[in-house]
């Protein structure tokens, strides 16, 4: 796995790697630009002109030294002083001397003038407050160069984002290229943040992972050779059993769709059987569509036992997607939640339904810690803390580990970037894989089937929440390479975890 540091985790990083394992700070800045201008040179035509906009942090020293050295390679740079030459810090300080003995100057003012590509050192991670007056001013001035034809290269992360949320301080500079040092930072991967940076680089610049000390970062992400790592072992000798049986209990009248999707979804995750409660008027398409799958029928009002004699079976439930908000959708929810023990994912209206419900709230909050997996969208997880959405979008991360808490689960926090968090914990999986094609109905189907069937396979429910996030973006980011963003559909996403499945194992192989 890689982590997503928080600015604080990279502060006690960069200190550790100072004054512990002794690499002096300058080294670490020199190679900080030395791996930026490695980026940056083969994107500036030949002799190119440059505009470094430093600040008077470490991240302006930084900026200045990659100028230094684009200069030394033959590129027109031009260097600005943008923050208050009052707080330079030693390093900063040490890379002005530096151009000075070289005979290189430092503008105050911004000339009205053309760019190739302008490097934008202005803030770096430790920003925390919002960006207002002057500072705001050379921002825009930035993103006028951009509109203007200028390659927008920042150094760590685009100045004006929150490195610990994505979150824009009053103003920021949006990114073509983003060069982020040592580590991802958690802004990179959470929007607006990872919008602004444009394509992300990670530099290795001599920071190791020791230099963590005895406290790794608790936000962390997957890369296809994690994951590759992470699915569930295949026995040899193995039987449909023994690779998981999954419960479905989904669909209602004219919402069959959603139950198909997350059936499929299921079992091309590697679930062995499937079986599917859902209303007799969805029993011929089930069978149709899902062939492989037992079919658990029900007229009117379902019955309690038949979910139970259904629970011991299963090793795994998926409860929700389209099951609607009737009595018999209540009903079954009940039934469902009183089984205290058995790994259960609840989605779409499962989720509608506890929120309106205190007694299956009661229920949820009695199963056994990190049992439950709920994946809400931002509309459900406002309506399970009786909240605003404007609330949740203002604090995600605060907003899940509140409903985690609450009732002992996991909870898969959906967004463009979304985020699993567990009761109790520190540790929080930010997901990168996935596109904007994903947007489309059903799509929380599909990664509510896949996370089943992990589950069904014997994963952990954070374990499996986090994987699922991860196998979903990356079958939506398959569907889009063949269908195209805007074409694709939840069932093109469904169709492509077979082959994501299989380009996984070739990487484990």
């Amino acid at each position: 796995m890689e982590y997503a540091l928080k600015a604080s985790e990279m502060k006690a990083c960069d200190q550790n790697t100072v004054t512990r394992i002794g690499i002096p700070s300058l080294v670490l800045m020199e190679r900080a630009a030395l791996a930026a201008c490695q980026e940056a040179e083969g994107l500036i035509p030949g002799k190119g002109r440059v505009l470094v906009i430093a600040g008077s942090g470490n991240n302006g020293g930084d900026g200045l030294a990659v100028g230094r050295l684009l200069a030394l390679a033959g590129k027109q740079v031009t260097f600005f002083m943008a923050g208050d030459s009052k707080k330079l810090t030693e390093e900063t300080r040490a890379q002005i001397k530096i151009l000075e003995n070289l005979g290189f100057s430092i503008q105050g003012k911004l000339e009205a003038a053309e760019y190739d590509m302008v490097i934008d050192a202005f803030f770096g991670i430790g920003l925390s407050r919002e960006i207002a007056g002057d500072a705001c001013q050379v921002i825009g001035r930035m993103n006028f160069y951009k509109s203007q034809g200028a390659f927008i290269l920042s150094l760590d992360i685009p100045s004006g984002i929150c490195a610990d949320t994505g979150r824009i301080m009053g103003c920021a500079v949006r990114a073509d290229l983003t060069v982020a040092f040592a580590f991802a930072k958690r802004g990179h991967l959470l929007y607006p943040g990872r919008e602004y940076c444009g394509r992300l680089k990670i530099k290795d610049i001599g920071i190791p992972r020791k230099a963590f000390g005895n406290t790794l970062p608790a936000a962390f992400y997957y890369e296809i050779e994690d994951a590759a790592g992470l699915l569930p072992k295949r026995a040899p000798a193995g039987n449909k059993g023994t690779f998981g049986k999954g419960l479905v209990v989904a669909g209602s009248r004219d919402m069959c769709g959603a139950c198909l999707l997350c059936g499929r979804s299921l079992l091309k995750t590697g679930a062995g059987m499937a079986r599917i409660i859902s209303p007799s008027c969805n029993r011929t398409v089930i069978q149709q569509g899902i062939p492989e799958a037992v079919l658990s029928a029900f007229d009117g009002t379902p019955s309690g036992e038949k979910v139970k004699e259904s629970l011991a079976w299963a090793d795994a439930v998926v409860a929700g997607p389209g099951l609607g908000m009737g009595e018999e959708a209540y009903l079954l929810m009940k039934y469902l939640l009183e089984d205290t023990a058995i790994p259960m994912v609840v989605d779409a209206d499962g989720l509608n339904l506890i929120a309106a419900n205190g007694s299956l709230q009661e229920l949820a909050a009695r199963r056994q810690a990190q049992k439950l997996v709920l994946t809400p969208h931002p509309g459900e997880l406002a309506r399970l803390l009786n909240i605003q959405v404007q609330e949740v979008l203002k604090d995600r991360e605060g907003a899940a580990r509140k409903l985690a808490g609450r009732f002992s689960c996991v909870v898969v926090a959906k967004d463009a970037a979304t985020i699993v968090v567990a009761p109790g914990e520190e540790r929080m999986y930010i997901n990168v894989s996935g596109n904007d094609g994903m947007a489309s109905a059903g799509s929380g189907d599909v990664l509510a089937g896949i996370t089943g069937g992990l589950l069904a396979q014997g994963m952990s429910a954070f374990q499996a929440a986090s994987l699922g996030s991860y196998l979903h973006g990356l079958a939506g980011d398959y569907a889009a390479r063949e269908k195209g963003r805007y074409g694709m559909t939840a069932g093109d996403i469904a169709c492509s975890i077979p082959f994501v499945m299989k380009s996984l194992e070739n990487c484990s192989a």
